[in-house]
Parts: structure tokens; sequence; C-alpha cells
């Protein structure tokens, strides 16, 4: 079975942060014996370091791995994507259909876009013109977000869901908001993510705070995620007021998407600028460390597909105060595995965070239950990719008929 993965988001070598769960994805069904091709167009840019990304200039049109080759097509992404994204995806189709018309051999005998935009809709020609099936991964503010808007984007989202044979959706939340797009409940399975336990487990906190060089007498309440609006950063920030002091510390993790500015002038204006790290973002292999050195991992996300974040905490036993949107209330049990709050809800968010603060007991319980709860579900990638490759091997057997 010869599978072309399409994912504009993938880590390479600059900018290793991007897209780390699908790669782990794709690893995962690679290692189930399937021929696996990758393909992560990347846009135009100047080489210049005033440029977002413009590391990008620098990666070549081919990468050979240990388990398949990666390519890195150009094409045209239209900024700013307030009022050019539909661009981008006619763009993504026309240029990585010519280059993969060339580049890639032997043909696959299915396509999988691993997220439905740009990704899903860029790769219906190339499925139409190899006649082989598409599959789309649905993973959340797409689906749940941007298709909504009546854009000619969300036009674009329906009609490669339309086109597409199946629908990978990451949570059965987000199921519901497909279907109600009008897209065939049949097509849409839900195929959840995973989480590698033996990567994602307690470390010792006394330990990994020293390799990390992190405070070890304090409490330390850990974000993890891009600096964008979409995941409540800012109400986070509003929160801190009512639980960072002199014992508790504040860690936020990740790429700044243009918040980050924002975000430490109300930090400033709140006066608890100073219990606050901005670490930006850190090497996917130390972000077992980081979780295991934390005591309390948030996320106040205003919507989301099926977050990794919250399976790699509960796999390393620290505790979730997280938003109830989305997929999230699927991975955990409120009041067991932490605690569920209200979108947009600075003083529930709080809250909950000062109650597992003031309970060591508590938040260790919690932890040690995560844990057993993500092993006892099966939430691992090698699952994952079982389910998938089933899927693959349903479509291509029927095609074949």
């Amino acid at each position: 079975m010869k599978v072309l993965e399409a994912c504009q988001e993938f880590p390479n070598r600059y900018y290793p942060q991007l897209g780390t769960f699908i790669k782990q994805s794709i690893d995962s069904i690679a290692n189930q014996g399937v021929d696996v091709t990758v393909i992560s167009p990347k846009p135009f840019v100047l080489p210049f370091s005033l440029f977002p990304y413009h590391n990008f200039f620098k990666l070549p049109l081919i990468e050979h791995t240990e388990k398949y080759d990666l390519h890195y097509p150009r094409y045209i992404y239209a900024v700013p994507k307030k009022y050019f994204y539909p661009i981008t995806g006619i763009s993504y189709s026309r240029f990585v259909f010519n280059y993969a018309i060339k580049n890639i051999k032997p043909e696959p005998d299915l396509i999988h876009a691993n997220f439905s935009y740009p990704d899903g809709y860029g790769m219906m020609k190339l499925a139409k013109k190899w006649k082989v099936p598409l599959v789309i991964s649905a993973l959340g503010t797409i689906e749940r977000k941007v298709a909504y808007e009546g854009s000619y984007t969300s036009k674009q989202i329906i009609e490669a869901m339309n086109f597409a044979d199946k629908i990978l959706s990451v949570s059965e939340d987000l199921k519901l908001h497909i279907v109600n797009l009008g897209i065939n409940e049949e097509k849409v399975h839900v195929v959840p993510n995973g989480v590698d336990t033996l990567k994602f487990k307690p470390a010792g906190k006394a330990h990994v705070r020293n390799l990390l060089n992190l405070p070890q007498d304090k409490n330390i309440v850990l974000f993890i995620g891009a600096l964008r609006k979409i995941k409540g950063v800012d109400y986070l920030i509003e929160a801190a007021k009512d639980f960072v002091n002199t014992s508790t510390d504040l860690f936020i993790v990740g790429r700044d998407d243009g918040l980050k500015k924002s975000l430490e002038k109300r930090a400033q204006e709140l006066k608890i600028a100073d219990r606050i790290r901005f670490t930006g973002p850190v090497n996917h292999e130390d972000i077992p460390l980081w979780i295991s050195a934390s005591d309390i991992l948030v996320l106040p996300s205003l919507s989301e597909g099926r977050p990794n974040v919250i399976l790699e905490a509960l796999a390393c036993e620290v505790p979730v105060v997280a938003t109830n949107v989305g997929g999230i209330p699927e991975l955990m049990v409120d009041g067991e595995t932490g605690y569920l709050v209200p979108a947009k809800s600075p003083a529930e968010l709080s809250r909950k965070i000062n109650k597992l603060l003031e309970d060591k007991r508590l938040r260790e319980d919690m932890g040690k239950l995560g844990r057993k709860s993500i092993i006892q579900k099966g939430l691992t990638w090698e699952a994952h990719a079982k389910q998938t490759v089933d899927i693959y091997s349903d479509l291509l057997e029927k095609s074949s008929k």
C-alpha cells in the first residue's frame, strides 16, 4: 500500500515545532508497514530574517529520511490571510499538482490530507488525476469555525470534505460539526490522536527541574501552545493575577503568533510580569520534561479539536485545568483527572487552578488517575495508526472492485 501524506504543517530542521503531532501520526502509520511518502508544501518566502518563516527558503525540494521521502514543493501563501486565504488553496492545488505529477513516482494508491484546508482542498485535483481515494483529517478549528463563516474559504473546505472518500475526525464533538455542514455522516469516522506513553511519563519533578534550570521551591503552572487568540492565552493572563505569587510561577511555552507583546504589556499592567515566563518554542523532545516539571497544565482555549497536549499531560501524571470546548471533555473526567471550566472565564480558571495548588495530594491523585485512564482507553499512536490503516485498506478494497 503506497500512501501520499500531505501536510502543510510538518516539522523541519528550521522549525521543528510545526505539526509535531502530524509527524507522530504519520510515523505511526509508516510503522504499520505502509509505504509512505510525505509532501509538505511550503510558501515562497524572501530569504531575509525580517520575514516570518524566512528559513523555508533554505529547505531542499526533497529529503530522504529513514521512514520516508519528504518533499517540500513551493506555492503562494497569500497574505494577509484575512482577505486572501482562498487564493492559498487555489495556489496549493496548482503548484503542488504540477510538482507531484513530475516528482512523486510511483503514483500512490491513496492520498491522505492531514488538514481539510489547504491540504484537503489542494489535493482534490491530484486525486482526480490519479483516480485514487482521498482521505481528509479534520482536526478542529477549521471545521468548527472557518467552515461556518460563510466565506469563500468556507465553501472550499466544504467542497473538499464533500469530495473526500473518508473524513477522519479527532473527536465525536467535531464529527457533529462536520455532519452539520451537510457532509455525509457515513464517511466521517472518529479516529482519536494518541500519545507515546513511553516518552510521556512521570520523570520526577526535582530531576527534570534541575535539567531545565527551573525553580525547585515553587509551584509551576504550565501552558503549552501557540500564542494566538483561539488558545485563550489573554484570559490566562487575566486569571494569573489571582494565582501567581511568590510561591507560584506561570510558564508559557510556545511560538509567538502575534500576541506576545500585548500579553507582556497586560502582565505589566497587572503587576505580575515578574511571575510569568515566556520561553518561546522548545524542542518537542523536551516537552515531556516541561510537563513533568510542572504541577498543573492549563489550556484555556476558545475552540479545540482534541488537543494532544492534554493527553501528554495526563500521561505524565499532571492534572489539567482546561476549557469545556470541542473534544476536550472527551479526554478528561471533570473533578477526577482535572477540571473543566467555561471558556472566557478568568475567574473560574483561577479558582480551579488555586484549588489544585492548595492540595498537593489532590494533584497527585488526579495525575495518577489521568495516566491510568489514558492507558485503559488505549489512546496510543499505535492504536491510532491501526484504525487509520484499516480505513485505508477498506477504501482500497472497495475501489478495486
